[in-house]
């Protein structure tokens, strides 16, 4: 990979107790969108159709309370990561039908020519089958926490 978790994960785009009304993957989606374009209307309305057009065409929901929505993103020069912890569990239609309360929003350049985002997603579906990792995963309540939870797990 040319690029690590750290690289594209940064301590500020962590959040912990996110409010989502109603307790939904659409209501989630807009936020994550909006919280992600930090304030740039456009960027956040390309994330969200971006973001809507992916889960179309199969939910991102991957299991153990886990969600991966991810958007390739035309002029973006570098990719990141953001991680929403939600306050309470969203309804998500994931893999496994049990609420999301974890999402990991991958926002990569269009011409990801390196599959960054595939890799990553990869990395994080291994580790979801190790119960230890996902009740680990689960305990980790504030942003510095959970970064540094993901890094170390992740890379």
């Amino acid at each position: 990979m040319t690029a690590t978790l750290k690289d594209m994960l940064k301590p500020e785009y962590v959040y912990t107790d996110v409010a989502v009304e109603p307790h939904d993957k659409d209501t989630a989606i807009r936020k994550i969108a909006s919280m992600c374009a930090a304030g740039n209307a456009e960027e956040e309305k390309m994330l969200r159709d971006t973001f809507f057009a992916r889960e179309e065409m199969d939910s991102t929901g991957c299991g153990e309370g886990v969600a991966i929505p991810h958007a390739k993103i035309k002029g973006l020069e570098e990719p990141k990561v953001e991680v929403f912890k939600f306050a309470q569990p969203l309804d998500w239609d994931a893999i496994d039908d049990k609420p999301v309360t974890l999402a990991i929003a991958l926002v990569m350049p269009d011409g990801d020519k390196d599959n960054l985002h595939l890799q990553v997603i990869s990395r994080l579906a291994r580790k979801l089958v190790d119960e230890d990792f996902v009740a680990a995963l689960e305990k980790q309540n504030t942003p510095e926490d959970l970064y540094g939870f993901l890094t170390d797990q992740l890379g």
